[in-house]
């Protein structure tokens, strides 16, 4: 599990109908062919797009969670610490 402020990342699998296991889930000790598929997500809601349930599918999700979800964060965590006001959704919208 990958943590970041309020962020826990993991890999999900998904089952054959279609749900995704939780958090506390480890994927890669369950019985082969368990998961249809693997996906990384977060405990905020947030899921990336599936993988093949292998290693390297595995291997990618751990990617694309650091890639398109934590790194993100990181990046806007610097200037949101500066602003004095509390946000709002309206800061975001044109």
């Amino acid at each position: 599990m990958l943590r970041t402020d309020g962020h826990e990342g993991y890999v999900a699998g998904r089952y054959r109908n279609g749900t995704y296991s939780d958090s506390w889930t480890d994927v890669v000790r369950c019985a082969e062919q368990t998961f249809t598929a693997y996906a990384p997500a977060c405990k905020c809601g947030w899921r990336g797009p599936a993988q093949e349930a292998t290693d390297v599918g595995y291997a990618a999700c751990q990617r694309v969670l650091l890639r398109d979800h934590l790194k993100l964060l990181d990046v806007g965590r610097p200037i949101l610490g500066k602003i004095d006001r509390t946000i709002r959704v309206a800061d975001f919208l044109p």
